[in-house]
Formats: C-alpha cells, structure tokens, sequence
C-alpha cells in the first residue's frame, strides 16, 4: 500500500508541480493588485442621476404606448456648460422597441453621436492622457465579451492604455481596461486554467487538476505520516521495556 502511494505521489508531484506552481504565483499576483485599480476606479467617475428633478409622471409617458409596455428607470449623460451633468430617463420596451423619454420635460430622446460621446468618455476621464476617436463596434472584443452591442469604444494614450467602453444610449463608461486589468486577466486564465472564455471556473480541466492535486496532497501526508510516526517499543517477555 506505502509503495503504491509513493509511486502516485511522484508522478502526481512530475505532471502538477508546473499547474501547482502557476496557482500560487497567479494567486500571489492577484491578491497584491488592488482590485479597484484593476478595474479602472480610479481613471473613471461614476456620475448619476438626480431623480428629484423628474417632473413627468411615468403615467404620461406610458400613455403613449400599449398597455403591454414594460418601464423601466434609466439616465442618459450630456455636456452643458457647467460640466457633466446626468438627465433622469424614463425607458419603455413596447412591441420589441425601446423608447427614452425626459423625465424633466417628456421629450424623446434620440441616440448620441460620436462626438457626444467623445466628449462624455473625456468628461468621466480621470487620467491624463490624450483622447483617441470614438469607434462604434458591432461585436464585442475578447476584454468586454460579456457586453451587449453595439458598443462604443474609446482609446486614452496614457501609461496604462486606458480603454473606455460606452453605452451608447447612455453615454456611461461599462468597462474600463487597462494594462493593469489585462495582467490580472492574464494571470486570472491560469488561475481557473480556463484559456478560451477565461471566465469558467467549473470547468473540467480545473476539476480535474484540483482532483489529483488534492490526492496528491493526501498521499504526501500519508508518507509523511508513515515516516514520522511514532515507533511503538518492543517488550521483553518480562514486562520490561527493551
């Protein structure tokens, strides 16, 4: 039993020091990161509405559409010449359509256009590098999968490479993605060995790896065990200890 454990221990330890190796130094990588500067908290404001200048009741906007018409509470961001300032918005989904109203004045409102949104990406913007233009995406990159499209894009020339990704109803930044975040990304994949999607940590691979590392750690203890254990003393046929 001892030399079959021993002989799993050690071609457990030749084909997972490598994954083993990977867990601790991508855990190591990611608890020193601080997690708001991954995300970019700190080159980005989070602006939001003032509900308390709504002065259109929700019934008459709803009045406009059929009685089958979901609402919902949003904002949309837009310069003035004050600054930023962030407009309460009533959303309706009426027949697979959404409409956006004022909820200060009932107006419609329309889309932004790309230099709103250059401007409203800059506003929010709380680094120092120049603007780039603003790109609309029709799919989503690999960083910001996750994300609905369209989609806008927005590129910083700073030291970390700052992307903006924008709603392009809103104007909000969704994501921020930085060097920073694409290393803690990077190391995060080789964490939950998830190298596609990068965001499945129930996969096979990982159960599978985390399954024979947790026999391996067993099987080391049982060794461990078995040479350090205790060594019962003989007795002679008088009782003595010898």
């Amino acid at each position: 039993m001892l030399k079959w454990c021993r002989h799993l221990h050690n071609w457990l330890g030749l084909i997972l020091f490598v994954q083993i190796l990977l867990w601790f130094l991508s855990g190591l990588v990611m608890a020193i990161l601080p997690i708001e500067q991954v995300r970019g908290e700190h080159l980005r404001t989070t602006p939001s509405a003032q509900w308390q200048q709504a002065l259109i009741s929700p019934a008459l906007v709803l009045a406009n559409h059929s009685l089958n018409a979901s609402f919902s509470l949003s904002q949309q961001l837009r310069m003035q010449t004050n600054g930023l300032s962030v407009l309460p918005v009533y959303l309706v989904d009426d027949a697979g359509q959404r409409f956006r109203y004022s909820a200060v004045d009932g107006k419609p409102l329309t889309a932004l256009s790309a230099s709103q949104i250059a401007e409203l990406a800059l506003a929010q913007y709380q680094g120092n590098g120049s603007r780039g233009q603003a790109v609309l995406l029709q799919q989503a990159p690999a960083e910001v999968r996750q994300l609905p499209t369209p989609l806008w894009q927005l590129q910083f020339a700073d030291s970390d490479n700052t992307v903006f990704y924008l709603d392009p109803a809103t104007g909000a930044v969704l994501r921020v993605r930085t060097d920073g975040w694409r290393w803690f990304d990077f190391f995060w994949m080789l964490h939950i060995m998830d190298y596609d999607e990068r965001s499945n940590f129930n996969n096979p691979l990982l159960i599978t790896t985390a399954g024979a590392s947790l026999l391996f750690t067993l099987t080391g203890i049982l060794l461990l065990w078995q040479r350090y254990r205790p060594k019962r003393r003989r007795q002679n046929f008088n009782g003595a200890t010898s």
